[in-house]
């Protein structure tokens, strides 16, 4: 399977300067997970000989965000506490799995809205 992106191009362009998210040790991981999830919502049409800088772009941030949930500190779905009076708000992996659902499509059509890599009809030869 082609990785859309590399730690190269992560660390080179995409970030431009900021601190990675991502570990070059667990980056290949969370870039092919990314990737698999492009494929589905592009219904595979990326050109893995020519892949568009966009969706290298579309692949890091899906990348970070799969990161970030997977790593979250608040492992226990605490999303709120207060100390006196001791009161706790809980959010279930069935929300966490939602929000992050959510933030990949948006993310998604953010960099593909205006590309026909979402068109799902049939293309004209």
């Amino acid at each position: 399977m082609t990785v859309y992106v590399n730690n190269e191009f992560y660390i080179n362009k995409y970030l431009s300067g900021r601190k990675a998210v991502i570990d070059t040790a667990s980056f290949d991981f969370f870039a092919r997970k990314a990737t698999q999830i492009i494929k589905t919502y592009t219904f595979d049409n990326v050109d893995e000989t020519d892949i568009p800088e966009c969706v290298k772009m579309c692949c890091c941030e899906i990348a970070e965000l799969i990161f970030n949930n997977e790593n979250k500190v608040n492992i226990t779905g605490i999303t709120s506490a207060k100390v006196g009076d001791v009161s706790y708000s809980y959010e279930s992996a069935d929300s966490q799995r939602q929000a992050l659902s959510k933030n990949i499509k948006s993310v998604i059509y953010s960099w593909f809205v205006d590309t026909g890599l979402l068109y799902r009809g049939v293309a004209k030869c």
